[in-house]
């Protein structure tokens, strides 16, 4: 086994690989490697290499040419800064990217790819970088926890529920552009090049822990924070102040170091210049940490994102305080005060949930605090029947954290705000379920038109030929969707009498059955004028019904704000296929209009129509 011990963190890259092979395909517009924030800390890379142009005009040219055409995964990264344009990411990613950029721009010349950045070989070699650094976080990590006492078995364990049992997993393999699995290797790695600096001290432990941290800076500023950890690492005040005497004492290693990191953090600066002519830019505009409305509760307990929630494996690593307050007070007191001081300061960001896809994500950058946290629970059970019982605990919290990944990978878990009834619909599914989450307090008023199937509803009602009393979900009739006639029972109305507010949208809910996969089958919303579209929008329907089930689905668009007053909307069920037929049942439509609030009009999870032409 010592060998299995000893190559834990390949056999970890190998299961990331396959994992990735089985999640991931770059070849989909939808689903690039390069992607939502990770499109601007890339940007400078093809800005300085390809573009010659760090005001970044060439993003409308490779959106245009690789992401889907609805703008559905935009990202804008580019603030305005008087009249020039500014990213506003920090480029850290850029120079850890640098020679991976340069890779693809070699493997597309071979492959007669265009070279313009965003083609397969620039996503590929990014989605190799991640993985680099997934592997050299887990290398860096089993060994630091050998440093604070381990054993081999431990420490692969340990290393092993870090990589599975935590949504590190999800920001390397589905959104691997994002910064934390390199944020987590560089951390992991400088606490480790510190801790030897000052129990094994050589020179270059030195230059290493502050080659580092310059980059764990020029990645996220706010991780800056790790320095409360020096202390905690150091192990004693006095082993704090020997180490920094013997370093302040040797001028070409202090030289060395600093010079490096003055080279690295001049490289923001050059940037800024180049793009507002100023030294020094705020480069998030209103975006910013509010320090007198911390989100701390939120942030650890919330259903959207809470990281105790989803991540239960960091929730028991809190145990291992215990521990440390019993044998080291010095060094509880370090990394208890580091890590409120930075789920404080992270809590304080505008947006406290940080969009993320997939659980908490800002604390990934902090699991190696997690992994001693559990060897730390370890030392604390003595008794190997305690042990075992711990393990077998962890073991599951790792089955349920690789399922939550599937579901988030999936998006059975919604990329928008989870709500509790948001968490418990999902909580139990394999499957993505066509949902819609309204808030209550956003309704103004709601007009329903429903039909049940049971009688012919009258002439607002379309294809009422289609009804069938063979297969029905309740009651005794449905609506048959086939070759013979495409079209389901549907509704034909006016909108104008229907809303009370300018801010609409038309929510769908039926009961659908498709006895084979139903692979062309949609759900329309026609927005008209004088029998003209206006707006033709589709919801395909095959990866939310599963075969031979009565399966309830609930769609909802937005109305176009530019709809003529005798606008109407078609709402029907169309099915072209030849081979199958689909029944739908219990069909309602609900008009339902919002307030104005800015909040309210751009719900996620609410369909924004095709505009009108």
């Amino acid at each position: 086994m010592k060998y299995v011990y000893k190559y834990t963190p390949e056999i970890i890259l190998l299961v990331y690989i396959f994992i990735f092979l089985g999640f991931k395909t770059p070849e989909k517009n939808w689903d690039r490697v390069i992607n939502s924030d990770g499109k601007g800390y890339y940007a400078y890379l093809p800005a300085i290499f390809i573009y010659h142009d760090l005001q970044f005009k060439f993003v409308e040219q490779y959106e245009s040419q690789y992401y889907p055409a609805n703008r559905s995964v935009f990202k804008e990264f580019r603030n305005d800064a008087g009249t020039k344009k500014v990213n506003k990411y920090f480029p850290g990613m850029a120079i850890l990217w640098l020679p991976f950029f340069l890779f693809g721009h070699l493997m597309a010349w071979l492959e007669i790819y265009p070279r313009d950045g965003y083609s397969l070989p620039y996503q590929y070699s990014i989605a190799m970088s991640a993985l680099l650094f997934l592997w050299l976080g887990a290398r860096w990590l089993q060994k630091l926890l050998k440093q604070f006492g381990s054993n081999d078995r431990i420490a692969a364990f340990i290393t092993v529920v870090i990589a599975l049992g935590t949504n590190l997993i999800f920001f390397t393999v589905v959104e691997p552009s994002m910064t934390h699995v390199y944020s987590f290797a560089l951390i992991t790695g400088f606490v480790l090049t510190t801790y030897k600096l000052f129990h094994d001290y050589k020179p270059k432990w030195f230059v290493k822990s502050l080659l580092l941290y310059t980059l764990i800076i020029l990645i996220r500023p706010t991780n800056a924070l790790i320095l409360l950890l020096v202390p905690f690492i150091a192990g004693s005040s006095e082993t704090l102040k020997q180490t920094f005497q013997i370093v302040i004492s040797e001028k070409k290693t202090l030289i060395r170091g600093f010079i490096q990191a003055l080279i690295l953090l001049a490289v923001p600066v050059v940037l800024w210049y180049l793009q507002t002519g100023k030294f020094l830019v705020y480069t998030y505009g209103d975006e910013k940490l509010n320090f007198f409305h911390p989100n701390m509760l939120n942030i650890l307990f919330s259903f959207n994102r809470g990281w105790f929630l989803y991540t239960p494996a960091a929730l028991v690593s809190i145990f291992g305080f215990a521990w440390l307050y019993r044998h080291d007070k010095y060094r509880f007191y370090w990394l208890a005060g580091f890590l409120l001081t930075f789920i404080y300061v992270v809590s304080c960001w505008w947006v406290w949930y940080y969009a993320s896809k997939c659980g908490q994500r800002i604390f990934i950058d902090i699991y190696v605090v997690v992994a001693l946290l559990l060897l730390f629970l370890f030392n604390y059970l003595q008794t190997t029947a305690k042990k075992r019982l711990f393990s077998a605990l962890l073991i599951l919290l790792v089955s349920l954290n690789l399922v939550q990944f599937y579901q988030h990978a999936k998006w059975i878990f919604p990329p928008f705000n989870i709500t509790g009834a948001i968490y418990q619909g999902s909580f139990f599914s394999l499957t993505q379920k066509a949902k819609a989450y309204i808030p209550s307090e956003s309704i103004v008023s709601v007009s329903t038109l429903s039909n049940d199937m049971e009688t012919d509803k009258g002439t607002e009602w379309m294809n009422p030929g289609t009804r069938n009393d063979t297969i029905f979900h309740l009651g005794n009739w449905s609506s048959k969707a086939d070759k013979k006639i495409p079209y389901s029972v549907g509704l034909e109305t006016a909108l104008s009498k229907q809303y009370h507010t300018g801010n609409r949208l038309i929510l769908i809910k039926a009961w659908v059955l498709a006895p084979k996969e139903p692979t062309e089958a949609t759900l329309v919303v026609d927005y008209q004028s004088n029998t003209k579209s206006l707006s033709y929008n589709q919801f395909i329907l095959e990866k939310y019904i599963p075969v031979d089930v009565w399966t309830p689905i609930e769609v909802a668009w937005y109305v176009p704000r530019e709809m003529p007053a005798d606008g109407t909307v078609k709402v029907y069920f169309y099915n072209p296929s030849p081979l199958y037929k689909l029944y739908i049942d219990d069909l309602s439509v609900e008009f339902i209009s919002l307030k104005e609030e800015p909040d309210y009009q751009k719900i996620e999870g609410i369909l924004l129509p095709e505009k009108i032409q």
